[in-house]
């Protein structure tokens, strides 16, 4: 009589001489799927940092236009030394050169002989496009209020004005200037 759980050693044989079947291994499923998932995890963490360094770089850049454009476009025939320097050093990059010979040809002059009180205020401004963390473009709309030796009552003038701004170490400055 056989014991019911063995089995004859003739059975034992042909289980043997069998292969086993092997169970395919989760392991490699398990990586493939922990590094889609880590990449799933990490792209949109790294979208969402982008995004944000381009909206503070937006808010900086629309921050200093509103500063950095009247000191651009206002001066007085009394300081205009020294205002004319304070609008260059606004500047950056070849719009400096730009700016300094407009300067140089018609402001300089101009100004000391209709002895002209030019003072610019931004009225509103928004930021068009942000190139790059380092560049933003910025439409503003300004007034210019203008007095001269020739007359008491300024005239008033207003405009818009679409302004590249560039960071340039912790500073926003002004890389290009387009009347619109």
């Amino acid at each position: 009589m056989r014991w019911p759980f063995r089995a004859s050693t003739k059975e034992a044989r042909d289980d043997a001489a069998e292969p086993r079947r092997r169970r395919p291994s989760l392991l490699p499923v398990l990586l493939v799927l922990l590094v889609l998932t880590s990449v799933g995890a990490a792209v949109p963490a790294w979208q969402a940092a982008e995004l944000s360094d381009r909206e503070e770089a937006a808010t900086e850049a629309l921050q200093a236009a509103r500063e950095r454009l009247p000191e651009l476009l206002s001066y007085r025939f009394a300081t205009l030394e020294e205002d004319l320097e304070d609008a260059l050093a606004q500047t950056t990059g070849d719009f400096t050169a730009e700016y300094g010979a407009l300067i140089e040809e018609v402001v300089r002059t101009t100004a000391a002989q209709r002895r002209i009180i030019t003072e610019a205020t931004v009225d509103g401004a928004g930021v068009v496009e942000v190139e790059s963390e380092d560049e933003v473009v910025v439409l503003v709309f300004l007034t210019q209020s203008t007095t001269t030796r020739n007359s008491s009552d300024p005239a008033v003038s207003g405009s818009r004005v679409e302004v590249t701004m560039r960071r340039v170490g912790s500073d926003w400055l002004i890389a290009d200037l387009q009347t619109r």
